[in-house]
C-alpha cells in the first residue's frame, strides 16, 4: 500500500493532522509492524484499514502508550522528535477517546449457544426440584474475551457433550423417579399428557409447538404400546425433552438478515433469566412474556424487582461476580497444600467464596451505590470463616451478615477470596495485585509488559515482608519501558501488603501507596479512600461493562460503548445504584433488540474435538 492509498484510509478524520500521522506511522512503526512484517504480530497497516479505528480500541491504546513511554521505537530505530511524539499521541486519543459512540444504534448479534456447566445445573435444579449437579461431568466450559463463561463465541457443541447430555438425562429422571417427593411435584395433576406438556414448555423455556409436542406425545405412545406403565412411559418421555435442542440450547427465533428487531418474548423472558438467574424462566415470567408485559419498561422492571427478590438470583453472586472477580477460582484452583496447611479446608475456602458471593448480591438486592463494593462495614461470615479472620462471636455453619467493628474486612479489598485470586501460592505480588485493581474493578488496564523483562525475585524479603521486593521495583522502575505502567500499578498493591497471600492480617509492613495524580495513602483504608476520591466513576462503569457483557452473553464490542456511556450518564448522579444497573442493562438498546448479520450462519458453533 502506498502513502496516498494510506491517506486515503483516513477519510472522515476530524483530527487535522492525518497525514502527518500516516507519514510518522510509516517512518517509525511500519518497518516491523506493517502487513509483511508484523513483529509480535502487531499489524498497524492493516489495524489502519479497520474503520473506525476504534474497533481495535486496546491495540491503538497500548500503541499510545508505548509512544508515551518510549518504549517503541526500539532505540536503535530512528527516534520520532518529542513534538511528533505527542502529535501521535494527541491524534490516538483523539480518535478513541472522542469518536461518537453515542451516535452507533447496533445491538449485536446473539448466535445459538449451548447451556453452560453451570446453567444446565441450575435449569436442572428448578425444573426437577433437585439440585443434583450433573455438568459437573461435563467438559470445561472457558471464558470468552468477555472474561466469561456464557460467552456465545466459546459455547461450541463437541461430541463429548452429547455423550454426557445422554447420561445426564438419564440420571436426572432416574433419580427424581426414585425421590417420592419431587416425581410427585413433576408430575403434578391432570396425568401423563399434561405433566409432559408443562415439563416442556418450561425446559424449552416456551410453549412447544404443535409439532415438537405431537412428537413427544409420539414417544410416550411408543412406550405404552412397548409394554410400559404408565409413570415409565412418562419418564422415557422426559428424559427425551432433556437430550432436544430446545432444552440443550438457546436459539432465538430467526429474523431478516441485515434487520434489527425487538427480541421474542419469550427469547426475552430467557436473557432476562440467564442474566438474573442462569436459569430458565418460571412460569410466571413466561406469562408475562406472553403477556406482553416484558416489552414495556413498568412490567419488566416489575419483574426484575420480583426476580432478585428470588432465592435464585443468588447466581449474580455466585456466578457474575465469582468469574468477573476470579474468587470462583479459590478452592478449585488457589489453595495451599492441606497437608502443610491444615487450616485450609474444603469448608473455608468455600466460606471464603460465598463471603463475596453474598455481598455483591446484597448490594444489587438493596440497591446500594457502587462505593459500597469499597466501604460497607458489613460483610457475611460463618464461624470458620470468622475465626480465620479473628473475628469473635460468630457461631455455627451457617454464612450471615456481620457488621464490623474494625475497618480492615469492609468492602472487597479485605475479602479473603480476592486477596488469595491476586496472589502466588506462597507469597503475595503488589504487581498482580495492582494490575487486577486497574484492569478487573476498574476497567483500566496497563499495556501488556514489553518483551525480554527479567521477572520480579520472590524470595529475599526484608524483616518488615516487603522491603527487598519493594527495592527490586523501583530499580524496575528506572527503566523508561517500565516506569509508566508499574507507576500506576505497584502504588496499589503496596496499600494492600497488610494481607499475606491468603488474606491474613500482619501489621509490620510497608504499605505506602499513592496515585499517578500525587495522592498518597497508606494501607487498605488510605486505598479504599482515594479509590472512592478518583476512580468511582471507572468503578461504575466497569460494573455496567462487565454487566452488559454478562447479560449479553458475548464480548462488548465498540459500537456497545454507546449503550455503556448512555446508563453510566444516567446513573452517576445517584451514585451508581448496582441493582439500576440490572434494571438500565435489561432495558438497552441491546438486550431489547437484535440484528441477524448478513451471510452468517445462526446455528451453534460445532466441534469434533
Amino acid at each position: 500500500m502506498d502513502r496516498k492509498e494510506r491517506e486515503s484510509s483516513l477519510e472522515g478524520v476530524t483530527f487535522q493532522y492525518e497525514k502527518h500521522i500516516v507519514a510518522a506511522l510509516e517512518t517509525y512503526c511500519f518497518d516491523c509492524h506493517d502487513s509483511s512484517s508484523a513483529k509480535g504480530d502487531l499489524d498497524l497497516e492493516k489495524a489502519l484499514l479497520e474503520k473506525p479505528l476504534v474497533r481495535n480500541r486496546l491495540l491503538w491504546e497500548n500503541v499510545a502508550e508505548r509512544i508515551r513511554s518510549g518504549d517503541m521505537p526500539p532505540k536503535k530505530k530512528p527516534q520520532p522528535a518529542a513534538e511528533e511524539r505527542l502529535r501521535l499521541r494527541a491524534w490516538l486519543r483523539q480518535e478513541i477517546d472522542h469518536f461518537p459512540y453515542e451516535k452507533i444504534r447496533d445491538p449485536g448479534y446473539a448466535p445459538a449457544r449451548r447451556l453452560t456447566r453451570e446453567e444446565y445445573n441450575r435449569t436442572i435444579r428448578d425444573l426437577v426440584g433437585l439440585d443434583l449437579r450433573p455438568a459437573d461431568q461435563f467438559p470445561v466450559d472457558f471464558s470468552g474475551t468477555s472474561g466469561f463463561s456464557n460467552s456465545s463465541n466459546t459455547l461450541f457443541l463437541a461430541t463429548a457433550h452429547l455423550d454426557r447430555y445422554l447420561t445426564a438425562a438419564e440420571e436426572v429422571i432416574d433419580t427424581v423417579r426414585n425421590t417420592p417427593r419431587a416425581w410427585a411435584a413433576l408430575k403434578g395433576d391432570g396425568g401423563s399428557d399434561a405433566s409432559l406438556r408443562r415439563f416442556a414448555r418450561l425446559a424449552f423455556r416456551k410453549t412447544p409447538g404443535i409439532r415438537e409436542l405431537e412428537e413427544l406425545r409420539g414417544h410416550l405412545k411408543l412406550a405404552r404400546d412397548a409394554g410400559q406403565s404408565e409413570e415409565d412411559a412418562l419418564a422415557t418421555a422426559l428424559k427425551l425433552v432433556l437430550i432436544s435442542p430446545h432444552f440443550l440450547l438457546r436459539v432465538e427465533k430467526a429474523g431478516q438478515p441485515g434487520l434489527e428487531e425487538r427480541v421474542a418474548a419469550t427469547d426475552l423472558a430467557s436473557r432476562l433469566s440467564y442474566f438474573l438467574w442462569a436459569s430458565s424462566p418460571d412460569e410466571k415470567l413466561l406469562a408475562a412474556a406472553e403477556g406482553g408485559f416484558l416489552g414495556e419498561k413498568t412490567g419488566r422492571e416489575n419483574e426484575i424487582g420480583r426476580m432478585l427478590s428470588d432465592p435464585r438470583s443468588l447466581a449474580l453472586g455466585e456466578v457474575f461476580a465469582g468469574e468477573w472477580l476470579g474468587t470462583h477460582n479459590v478452592g478449585p484452583r488457589i489453595r495451599k497444600d492441606p497437608i502443610d496447611n491444615p487450616w485450609c479446608t474444603e469448608s473455608l475456602m468455600k466460606a471464603m467464596r460465598d463471603e463475596t458471593a453474598l455481598f455483591i448480591h446484597s448490594l444489587i438486592r438493596e440497591n446500594a451505590p457502587v462505593a459500597r463494593m469499597i466501604n460497607a462495614r458489613y460483610t457475611f461470615l460463618n464461624e470458620e470463616l470468622a475465626r480465620f479472620y479473628r473475628i469473635p462471636g460468630v457461631k455455627g455453619e451457617a454464612m450471615r451478615k456481620v457488621s464490623l467493628q474494625t475497618p480492615r474486612r469492609g468492602g472487597l479489598l479485605g475479602h479473603a477470596s480476592i486477596l488469595a485470586a491476586t496472589s502466588f501460592p506462597d507469597r503475595t505480588s503488589p504487581v498482580v495485585r495492582g494490575t487486577w485493581i486497574l484492569t478487573t474493578l476498574l476497567g483500566t488496564p496497563p499495556p501488556p509488559p514489553p518483551p525480554n523483562v527479567p521477572e520480579i525475585e520472590g524470595g529475599g524479603r526484608g524483616r518488615d515482608g516487603v522491603r527487598n521486593l519493594r527495592e527490586q521495583l523501583e530499580v524496575h522502575r528506572r527503566s523508561a519501558r517500565c516506569a509508566g505502567c508499574h507507576s500506576r500499578i505497584d502504588p496499589l498493591g503496596f496499600a494492600l501488603e497488610n494481607y499475606a497471600e491468603f488474606g491474613q492480617w500482619r501489621a509490620k509492613v510497608d504499605n505506602r501507596g499513592g496515585l499517578p495524580n500525587g495522592a498518597q495513602f497508606r494501607g487498605p483504608e488510605g486505598l479504599k479512600i482515594a479509590l472512592q476520591e478518583w476512580r468511582l466513576d471507572d468503578l461504575g462503569t466497569q460494573v455496567i461493562r462487565k454487566m452488559l457483557a454478562y447479560g449479553l452473553g458475548r464480548q462488548l464490542e465498540y459500537y456497545d460503548e454507546g449503550t455503556v456511556r448512555r446508563i453510566a450518564a444516567i446513573l452517576k448522579p445517584s451514585g451508581y445504584p448496582m441493582g439500576d444497573v440490572i434494571k438500565e442493562v435489561a432495558g438497552s438498546h441491546p438486550f431489547l433488540m437484535r440484528r441477524l448479520p448478513l451471510n452468517k450462519e445462526s446455528a451453534v458453533p460445532s466441534s469434533s474435538e
